[in-house]
């Protein structure tokens, strides 16, 4: 199936991929063969490396005369490279790998500069990533026929086996199918679904690190969630969000929760935190959802999403900052400034909400509006955003540090003791300027407080 085919990757050679292939073979390999197969220009993805024919010590002391070397990836037969451009790249030996049980680190591995880089390509995951393009030659090594899965917009295991070996190739192999637009070979299809309980297996790490691939890199993620709920992968990944599959709505919602977080979630920004606040924002529903006089409703769903959201992010072994700001969205995202809201109302908004999340909050606004077909949330976050610019411009104080006095100035003017009791009298003015933010000069902030004082 090794059909020699030749390509040009656009670009001349760097010196030190000119001195390696003086004494050895060099490939690019993997996801890189296969980017510039479908378009990507030179330079434009990550490059990644297979040199054949060199002993590892070799490799080492040749790369060191161009850049820097790490060696963190050494028992794998793996280098990190930089070249003087500054771009780190993956320099392996061609390798074998012998799994020994069902968890990531149950692997022999195995590095042999002698064997054939067709061994190497066989071991991966699937056929358009076990390509290899000689740098010398120009010869694309395809010993799976990847390249003709590619022409054909299609995603097939390199072996039966393969998702035994590491459950994740699974969502990998999901998340490829939704960035590439592919449809999945029925056979490996069909490994996958029998082979979907495994994921339970795999670290939450690995499982995020797909699962952030597929929200930031798919231009529809939708494709890769709705693939995994019908091939049941869902619920050994994400089973709160596949729970929520047939949850009907009331008329503002033509969609059940399930298929509206989706949609919601191909509306929204590639940003991570964007794209988990809408994929997440409803999931809270399918527990609060009652009929109040014949009719359906959803009374507090923001509260119970976020939490719910917050424990998925969690298990997943988000950073506590994403975690933080995903919560603030779901649980502000039924927000709708009007007005009649005053402009001291819409400052304590931004103050809950945070003001570094008003872009996003707009956007999941829009994403939620436009999945159920309110294209009128558009004209209302132009006027809202316009409202928001303005109470911004002014001089308000929308954190504490914004205030005119601080702590030592409290502490001086009362006479009192550093203490709870300072932070208490600082959220107390503050409160006062978020009304009128006038207040916030020293002078006033020294009388108000001053006022306050007699009052106790």
């Amino acid at each position: 199936m090794n059909r020699q085919s030749t390509f040009d990757p656009g670009r001349e050679l760097y010196a030190w991929e000119r001195h390696l292939l003086e004494i050895c073979d060099l490939y690019l390999v993997g996801g890189t063969v296969r980017e510039m197969l479908r378009g990507a220009g030179a330079g434009s993805v990550d490059e990644d490396y297979l040199a054949s024919g060199i002993e590892y010590d070799d490799l080492v002391s040749r790369l060191e005369r161009f850049g820097s070397v790490n060696l963190v990836g050494k028992s794998f037969g793996v280098i990190k490279f930089t070249p003087p451009s500054g771009r780190t790249v993956d320099i392996s030996l061609p390798r074998t790998e012998f799994s020994t049980g069902i968890a990531h680190r149950d692997f022999s591995v195995r590095f042999d500069p002698r064997l054939p880089v067709e061994r190497d390509l066989e071991r991966r995951d699937f056929t358009v990533n076990s390509m290899a393009l000689h740098l010398g030659t120009r010869i694309v090594v395809d010993p799976l026929g990847g390249r003709a899965d590619l022409e054909k917009r299609l995603l097939r295991v390199n072996r039966r086996d393969s998702f035994l070996e590491d459950p994740l190739r699974i969502l990998r192999g999901v998340q490829l199918m939704a960035r590439l637009d592919f449809a999945v070979e029925e056979e490996t299809r069909a490994d996958m679904r029998r082979n979907g309980a495994l994921l339970e297996s795999v670290s939450a790490e690995r499982v995020r690190d797909e699962l952030n691939k597929l929200l930031g890199l798919a231009d529809k993620p939708s494709r890769g969630f709705l693939f995994m709920h019908e091939e049941g992968i869902l619920p050994f990944v994400l089973p709160e969000l596949d729970a929520t599959f047939g949850v009907e709505q009331n008329e503002f919602h033509p969609d059940d929760v399930f298929m509206h977080g989706l949609k919601s979630c191909d509306r929204a920004g590639p940003e991570l935190p964007l794209r988990w606040s809408a994929l997440l924002h409803d999931i809270g529903k399918k527990e609060m959802k009652q009929v109040v006089d014949g009719r359906t409703v959803f009374y507090r769903h923001e509260e119970a999403s976020a939490r719910d959201a917050d424990a998925i992010l969690e298990r997943l072994r988000f950073p506590r900052d994403l975690r933080r700001k995903v919560v603030s969205l779901i649980v502000h995202h039924m927000f709708n400034i009007t007005d009649d809201w005053s402009d001291a109302a819409v400052r304590r908004f931004i103050v809950r909400a945070g003001r570094e999340n008003l872009g996003d909050l707009l956007a999941l606004r829009e994403a939620d509006g436009l999945s159920r077909g309110d294209d009128a949330v558009v004209a209302q976050n132009a006027s809202i955003r316009k409202r928001f610019e303005r109470v911004l411009a002014s001089e308000a104080a929308f954190k504490i540090g914004d205030l005119a006095i601080g702590g030592a100035d409290i502490i001086e003017t009362l006479g009192i003791p550093e203490g709870p009791e300072v932070g208490k009298i600082l959220r107390r003015l503050f409160e006062a300027v978020i009304e009128n933010p006038e207040e916030n000069t020293r002078e006033r902030l020294i009388a108000l407080l001053l006022r306050l004082r007699e009052k106790e």
